[in-house]
């Protein structure tokens, strides 16, 4: 195999030899393009989950992808904050109604020991 063939790919100046800061500028160009790529990607999967007001997808710019984004979640919030004050109001009257049912089994028992025959 020849010294040649590992060079090939490799950037070189108009003398063929190997220059290192277009090598560099290269690589740099690459991670870039691999980042817009993920962003783009994460947009793309970010739209297909994220309803509209009609209750579709979004199909827009990437700001009112966003948006959109951050009103789901914020509703969502919302709604939470409204569940978990339902569900301590429910817990409260749950809490009060046995409260009740142990009065009234007090209640029953005393009756009931008040009428047997001494």
């Amino acid at each position: 195999m020849s010294d040649m063939s590992d060079t090939e790919d490799q950037p070189t100046t108009s003398e063929g030899q190997f220059d290192p800061k277009r090598h560099a500028r290269e690589q740099h160009n690459a991670l870039e393009r691999r980042r817009r790529d993920n962003i783009k990607d994460m947009y793309t999967s970010l739209r297909e989950v994220v309803p509209d007001t009609n209750g579709e997808r979004v199909q827009a710019s990437r700001a009112v992808i966003l948006k959109k984004a951050i009103e789901t979640i914020e509703k969502g919030h919302a709604e939470s904050a409204a569940l978990s004050a339902e569900i301590n109001q429910q817990e409260a009257k749950n809490a009060k109604l046995r409260e009740e049912i142990a009065r009234l089994k007090a209640k029953k028992e005393a009756a009931a020991a008040s009428a047997k025959p001494q």
